[in-house]
């Protein structure tokens, strides 16, 4: 994750999957939903139950499935054979890596408006109705994202490590979702459940929605490898000198975090420095002193935080494991700055996808 990155390579890459058509009709017939996963079938499935019960289901749902072996593909299979789905479900295997899957997500998919959702994520009645509506108003097209509320994590206090944030001058302020020059963004939780629309500076992309012209122009940025952290501020940075990012407070979903899948605490912890490295470098190519100063005693407080819960609690060496994770991301950002050359948006992928029916011809995704 450290160093000089190249451009990926260049050409289109072959994907194979499967896909079965809506046996009823329903859904959202200018919608896609995208839903990127890693080891964690059972998570997956419940968002499968969840979307079947739904009335504004997205007419096109797309799993992209990055996990060794087949355990989740399996379970997909097992379901749809029991359903009668009133949504057309594609499945894409693909080498893992979660901005590597959305891009795959939208090469695979052909509606107007992309949803992008986390595979422990379940969507409330009106989710998805709610933030197309929002496109579909917007006849001048000015709006290119918009994200949903996580309604089980808004509403909440402040916590301590933010107040002392706060208090040392690390941040100017505190607002929710609003994008700082140290490549922070403040913590969506602090803001109290509401109705209608909000601008913000970043679309969390767990949750969220683009329209689908602003892939002409952007792709999620495939220096973010792996389990990935920030590229959802770092994509809402680019795609903000297009147009409008809302959030709309309608669009209820929860989330159930998923314990599978996800990095060990010290790679989790040099990629949290390098990524915010990275992005405040792309993103704040001139700072200014007090903006530098920061960053760095931002990380430094972080780091703190890491060794006095250790101290406090040495049984959970988590925190000491990710502590020397960022300080091995300090070093990467100090001896080997991490680059990246992003290449001109252009399709990438072309995805087979074989019918389920026995002797059906495989068609190719547009």
């Amino acid at each position: 994750m450290s160093g000089f990155k190249a451009a990926r390579p260049t050409g289109i890459q072959r994907l194979q999957g499967w896909k079965t058509e809506p046996s009823r009709k329903g859904g959202l017939a200018d919608c896609t939903l995208v839903v990127a996963t890693y080891k964690r079938p059972a998570e997956m499935l419940e968002l499968l139950k969840c979307l079947d019960g739904l009335f504004d289901t997205p007419g096109e749902v797309v799993i992209v499935d990055g996990s060794p072996g087949r355990e989740t593909e399996n379970a997909v299979l097992e379901w749809v054979k029991a359903r009668d789905l009133q949504f057309e479900l594609a499945y894409v295997s693909t080498p893992a890596g979660l901005t590597r899957q959305r891009n795959v997500g939208v090469d695979a998919s052909s509606r107007d408006y992309v949803f992008f959702l986390d595979d422990d994520c379940l969507p409330l009645p009106g989710y998805f109705s709610s933030m197309a509506q929002v496109f579909r108003n917007d006849e001048r097209g000015e709006v290119v994202a918009v994200c949903g509320s996580i309604i089980n994590h808004m509403g909440l206090p402040l916590s301590n490590k933010w107040r002392v944030r706060l208090f040392l001058g690390l941040l100017p302020s505190c607002e929710g979702l609003k994008y700082y020059p140290t490549a922070t963004s403040g913590p969506f939780s602090i803001v109290a459940p509401f109705s209608g629309l909000r601008p913000v500076d970043v679309v969390p992309g767990g949750a969220s929605a683009y329209r689908r012209t602003i892939f002409d122009r952007h792709r999620f940025s495939e220096f973010f490898t792996g389990y990935a952290q920030g590229e959802d501020l770092e994509m809402s940075r680019r795609i903000a000198n297009d147009g409008m990012l809302l959030w709309c407070g309608d669009a209820h979903v929860r989330h159930l975090p998923g314990t599978l899948g996800r990095p060990d605490s010290f790679q989790r912890g040099r990629m949290e420095i390098t990524n915010r490295y990275f992005i405040w470098r792309r993103h704040s190519p001139h700072p200014e002193l007090s903006d530098r100063l920061r960053f760095w005693a931002d990380i430094l407080y972080s780091m703190a935080c890491d060794a006095a819960g250790f101290v406090s609690k040495p049984r959970f060496g988590w925190t000491l494991r990710h502590a020397l994770g960022t300080g091995r991301g300090v070093i990467d950002c100090i001896f080997a700055p991490p680059k990246y050359e992003e290449p001109a948006a252009k399709k990438e992928y072309e995805i087979c996808l074989r019918g389920l029916t026995a002797g059906k011809d495989c068609g190719t995704a547009t």
